[in-house]
Parts: C-alpha cells; structure tokens; sequence
C-alpha cells in the first residue's frame, strides 16, 4: 500500500491588497499545484476556469485536468461544471467521472446527493439560482438565454459533437496525429 506524499488544495479569494482578483490568486494557486505535486500527491480542485470567460475557463480546465493526468499522473479529484470535460474520460484510460445525482421533475430539479460513476451531461446553475430565491422572472429569462446560446452557439455545438466550427473533426487533420483533439 503507498501512502499519499502530499494533499494539494487551496480556496481562492480576492486579494485586494495587493491587487489580485480571484482569478489570479486561483491561477497562481493552480500553478503552484501544478509545479509542486507528483505521482504520490493527492490534489482537490474545485471549479478551476470559474472566474474567467466560459470558453477560457474550460480550456483552462481543460488543460490543467489533463496534465495532471497524463504528466504528473496524481490522484486527482477535479469538481467541475465544464460537462464537456467528460469527454477526458474517453480519451485517457486514468481518469474516471463520477457525478452527483439529480432528480429532474417538470418544474425543479432536486439534488439527491448521491455520488454515482459517469458524468453529468448538463450543469444545473440555473437551479442553484432558483433554490437560492432568484426571483422567478429571472430564473425565466435565465432559462430562455441558455435556450438560445445552446442553440445558436458553435463552439458549443461543435464540442457537443466533436467537431470544430469549420465541421472538422481531430481524425480530419493530418496534424493532430498523436495528439489530443476536442474540437476547437
């Protein structure tokens, strides 16, 4: 049995006093990670890729996921909202996605708080928004927007299926052999 060498985790939050938003001080945490553990570490991360654009936030994510996979190749517990990621799944024999269960009904979804193999296909903010009392014209608006950038979005329409916005897929481009490919 080997024991675990180090536990790598950290909580971002502003650093007001010397200028550093939440991102940053997330950032330098996340590369102080990076640069610090190894094969015998146990890293905990949660949300990395929240506090910046959407689609720079999940190649982020992205990216940090799969170097600790594949480079440092630590025991990792990665919490993310970036669905998409389940694709790494399928792509690297060491990672596996669990997901917390829900219970969807026609007007709420409830958060049952179990743990099962897979990964979620879908996030569910706009719940956590209701649950938190958001008022309902807001969860109504929230909804109809998600609708249409789900529907109008190609980058997030080509991830979905795997292709680029040009409709390429990895196996398409003689320059991706040996190399990972998600679409983008």
């Amino acid at each position: 049995m080997c024991a675990i060498a180090s536990l790598l985790a950290w909580e971002a939050v502003d650093d007001l006093a010397t200028g550093q938003s939440t991102f940053m001080v997330e950032m330098n945490e996340t590369a102080n990670i990076l640069n610090h553990a190894t094969e015998r570490s146990l890293v905990l991360l949660d949300e990395i890729g929240r506090g910046t654009a959407t689609f720079d936030g999940l190649s982020i994510a992205w990216a940090v996921a799969e170097h600790l996979a594949v480079q440092i190749r630590s025991r990792t517990i990665f919490a993310t909202h970036y669905h998409e990621l389940n694709e790494l799944a399928s792509l690297l024999p060491n990672v596996a996605n669990y997901q917390v269960t829900v219970k969807e009904m026609p007007d709420q979804i409830i958060f049952l708080h179990k743990v099962q193999p897979g990964g979620a296909d879908r996030s569910y903010g706009i719940e956590a928004g209701r649950l938190a009392g958001l008022p309902a014209s807001v969860i109504q608006r929230a909804r109809q927007v998600m609708g249409q950038i789900e529907k109008h979005s190609k980058i997030a329409i080509g991830l979905r299926k795997g292709r680029d916005e040009k409709g390429r897929t990895a196996q398409d481009d003689p320059r991706s052999a040996g190399q990972l490919e998600i679409g983008l």
